[in-house]
């Protein structure tokens, strides 16, 4: 899909318990995670994007785990 998705999932191998999987839907693909019965939505850039804007998501990504208390 993009290198945005292979970066999140990348991350989310280092979290264990946790399930996810991307879907598309509408304007923006979304990365499903669920986590002891919680689900949450984190949209993403289906296209290329640098670095910066690749470690704003992962960034993004741990907050809404530490959330969910993974």
């Amino acid at each position: 899909m993009s290198n945005t998705l292979e970066q999140l999932e990348k991350e989310l191998r280092r979290w264990p318990g946790v399930n996810y999987r991307a879907e598309r839907s509408g304007r923006h693909p979304r990365l499903w995670i669920e986590y002891q019965g919680e689900k949450r939505f984190m949209p993403f850039s289906s296209t290329k994007v640098g670095h910066y804007g690749l470690m704003q998501k992962v960034t993004q990504l741990r907050r809404i785990l530490r959330e969910m208390g993974a």
